[in-house]
């Protein structure tokens, strides 16, 4: 039980108790394409600083740690994206679609000529979690801590704007103000998150609990107390299937999570059990 004192342990513990909190608004907005391609977004930025500090731009070269590069163009990616797909008054799997094609080739293009970034890239998108240091633990901490306690404070409005957004209006609540906050709570999530621990783990952490605890929730007060679980049990199983067989760390977290998922929906299917939370 060594891989329960270590930082990446904790890390992993710490997606899988706050991510599925933000993930769950992907879920029941339907948006789960959103994240799958804004982790790619996020990547796309690393990819332009660490290209940027290659080629001595001094806004880029000022930065002389890594992890401080990552955050940096993550965050200058994400936001600027979801706040024009937070404007849009109709998220199309089309535009989403797109934007993850842009983002992926965008980042293939950005690498072609940094042999640096593209190692650094490489690691992110098997899951850093073995080689996060404690600066990127306490900057994970204090992202999804924050939002994640946004999230819950808020939990009744945004659930609100997320699924009968004309009720929302009629109850007096401003859907353009709350859509805004919903996209900085994701961006702040996803740019941190995939600047830490890459995109993988992210959208493995953010989606794959959500859709355990909706197999068995029976509402949407369950359906959060049992996605924290769900993601508290992907992080404790994936750590200790890498740790006592010598597998890597976010791989094995993310195929424990569709292997819960696939369990799931096999339990769901052979008792009859309807889903009462549609995703």
């Amino acid at each position: 039980m060594d891989f329960l004192s270590t930082k990446a342990f904790w890390a992993a513990l710490l997606m899988g108790c706050c991510c599925p909190i933000i993930g769950r608004n992907l879920v029941l907005g339907r948006s789960i394409l959103l994240g799958l391609a804004l982790p790619q977004v996020s990547l796309a930025g690393v990819a332009f600083v660490f290209l940027g500090s290659a080629y001595g731009w001094a806004w880029c070269a000022a930065l002389t740690d890594d992890p401080a590069k990552a955050f940096l163009g993550a965050a200058l990616f994400t936001l600027p994206v979801l706040l024009w797909l937070a404007g849009r008054k109709r998220l199309a799997e089309a535009t989403l679609a797109f934007v993850f094609l842009a983002a992926v080739s965008s980042a293939n293009l950005l690498l072609s000529s940094n042999a640096v970034g593209e190692i650094y890239i490489q690691d992110l998108f098997h899951g850093r979690l073995l080689l996060i240091s404690d600066g990127s633990l306490a900057a994970l901490a204090i992202a999804l801590g924050t939002c994640a306690l946004v999230s819950l404070a808020f939990r009744r409005r945004l659930l609100l704007i997320l699924s009968d957004i004309d009720f929302a209006r009629a109850a007096g609540l401003r859907p353009g103000i709350w859509n805004l906050l919903i996209a900085l709570l994701n961006g702040a999530v996803i740019s941190v998150a995939v600047a830490t621990v890459g995109p993988l783990v992210t959208f493995g952490f953010l989606i794959l609990p959500v859709l355990c605890a909706a197999v068995f929730s029976r509402s949407l007060h369950t359906h959060l107390a049992v996605s924290m679980l769900f993601g508290a049990a992907m992080a404790a199983i994936g750590s200790a299937a890498s740790y006592h067989y010598d597998l890597p760390l976010g791989d094995s977290v993310v195929a424990g999570g569709c292997v819960a998922l696939m369990m799931s929906w096999a339990v769901a299917k052979a008792c009859f059990f309807k889903r009462p939370i549609k995703t």
